[in-house]
């Protein structure tokens, strides 16, 4: 009896129109997703980068009732007009940390609910407006990014399909030999191993950042065009306002109902809409452990009286996989280990990205068309956006940066860098731009511990520092082998190893 093949049978035809489709995708958008890959690696880590950044405030374990009526009250109190909305964001196992903001501010709280201090992480903002937006207006930037994510989708899909002994040599990776071969080896192994991880990021990606135009397609075909009554669909309809005076909402109720009603829900955002008027109201998103939902929302009255919950966690099936995309696709469940595996897995893609752009250009070397400016802007970029990151990175925690000033530094100074590069052999550029980025990871990490962190600071913001230094040292690693006369091994094998 004969058995069918795993993988289908790959005829040359089918092959060839893969890889060219996989090829023009890459050319056309290899450098922003690359851009995207790098900064939503980092992005996984956004709770342990924004304390680091913010390290004299305090850890809170956990925050009663009263201490969270106590915080939302003093915020209230200093306002200077009318507010939309009041925000708490309550300690969880892997953000010991209690924060509470509203329209004009954002303060650090303490276990008893006094604020002490403004809550100040403006790299860590810019950070998830570069994944989330590229730093353009949000409808436009996030509806690009959602773009990129679906070719992102296609370049992985196109790519198993172009790879027509996809089981035979899941296992060969020839290092030491030719550049093309071992970067064609790094490139075709992380591909198949991860692409599982590669599918779910692509696809849910896609699905966030495409969540406005679906719906706008959605609400024209079935809500009469009226997208605000899809939404009230998936995320419960809002209350009529009331803008009459009214004293803040009793959030200290809200809370204790939570623990009464829904032992086993987590809660760690609390929303006050229209905060001080007759028509606010209470949102508490929880998390329900063993689930991949962001969170349920159950909703109060100004009087901490329970309304409703939403339905993420039991409602329609659609509702609960909408609500379930974002912890997939940064790896928000699981705990440490899957988050850990994400920034592994992250990088990886950030490595297939970066030498499959490689392999086009080694393979115009080998057909004599060299392209030695493309190729070092090429590696200005893939080098260039982590230095960049840094070095932004940097400047803001040392306060040389003020928050305004991190968006225009840094493609401002990723523009300026390409244009050198273009003028600069591949292996300089790769050099420069590595020690670039560790010498400011290795300057700030001392500085922040000196200044910033208090002598009790927890262990995890250690393991950030120690992680931050290993970091710095392996960028440094190249510069310290051609001091020392040493080859670097992955000079010419490397992400962007140079040709010559």
């Amino acid at each position: 009896m004969k058995t069918r093949p795993i993988w289908p049978k790959a005829s040359s035809g089918r092959v060839d129109s893969a890889l060219s489709a996989h090829s023009l995708i890459g050319l056309i958008v290899g450098g922003l997703i690359y851009v995207l890959c790098l900064s939503g690696t980092l992005a996984v880590f956004e709770d342990e980068l924004e304390w680091w950044e913010d390290a004299s405030a305090p850890a809170v374990a956990a925050v009663t009732p009263e201490a969270a009526q106590k915080a939302a009250q003093t915020l209230f109190s200093a306002r200077e007009g009318e507010l939309s909305h009041l925000n708490l964001f309550l300690p969880r196992e892997d953000w010991p940390r209690f924060v509470a903001s509203t329209d004009e501010e954002t303060r650090s709280v303490d276990a008893a609910g006094a604020p002490t201090g403004h809550h100040h992480a403006p790299w860590n903002a810019f950070l998830i407006d570069l994944h989330y937006y590229l730093h353009l207006p949000s409808i436009i930037g996030i509806t690009l990014v959602g773009s990129l994510g679906a070719m992102l989708l296609a370049l992985v899909l196109s790519g198993l399909l172009a790879h027509p002994r996809i089981f035979r040599d899941a296992f060969a990776f020839r290092r030491g030999g030719s550049a093309r071969l071992t970067q064609a080896d790094l490139h075709n192994r992380l591909s198949v191993w991860l692409s599982p991880f590669f599918i779910a990021v692509a696809l849910t990606g896609a699905m966030i950042g495409l969540f406005t135009v679906v719906g706008y397609l959605v609400a024209q075909a079935g809500f009469g065009g009226d997208i605000l009554a899809l939404y009230a669909v998936l995320f419960g309809e809002e209350p009529a306002p009331n803008p009459a005076a009214a004293p803040l909402a009793d959030i200290a109720t809200a809370l204790r109902t939570m623990k009464a009603r829904f032992p086993e829900a987590i809660p760690f955002w609390i929303i006050v809409h229209e905060p001080g008027t007759l028509g606010q109201h209470v949102q508490v998103l929880a998390e329900h452990p063993q689930r991949l939902i962001y969170a349920e929302y159950y909703n109060f009255d100004g009087d901490g009286a329970f309304v409703s919950r939403t339905g993420m966690s039991d409602g329609a099936l659609g509702q609960q996989i909408a609500s379930s995309v974002y912890r997939v696709h940064f790896g928000y469940f699981g705990g440490f280990w899957v988050k850990a595996a994400y920034g592994v897995f992250g990088l990886c893609l950030c490595a297939v990205v970066a030498t499959g752009l490689n392999l086009y250009f080694l393979k115009r070397e080998r057909q004599g068309r060299p392209a030695p400016r493309l190729r070092s802007v090429w590696t200005g970029l893939v080098w260039g956006t982590p230095a960049l990151l840094a070095a932004t990175f940097a400047g803001s925690v040392a306060g040389l940066l003020p928050p305004a000033s991190l968006v225009p530094a840094f493609w401002a100074g990723l523009a300026a860098l390409l244009l050198w590069a273009a003028i600069t052999p591949a292996g300089r550029v790769r050099l420069e731009a590595r020690a670039a980025a560790g010498l400011c990871l290795l300057l700030i990490v001392p500085f922040n511990v000196i200044m910033r962190m208090p002598a009790d600071a927890p262990l995890l913001l250690h393991a950030v520092s120690a992680v931050l230094a290993l970091a710095a040292l392996w960028l440094l690693r190249p510069v310290a082998s051609a001091a020392f006369g040493k080859k670097d091994p992955a000079g010419r094998q490397g992400l962007t190893a140079p040709a010559e």
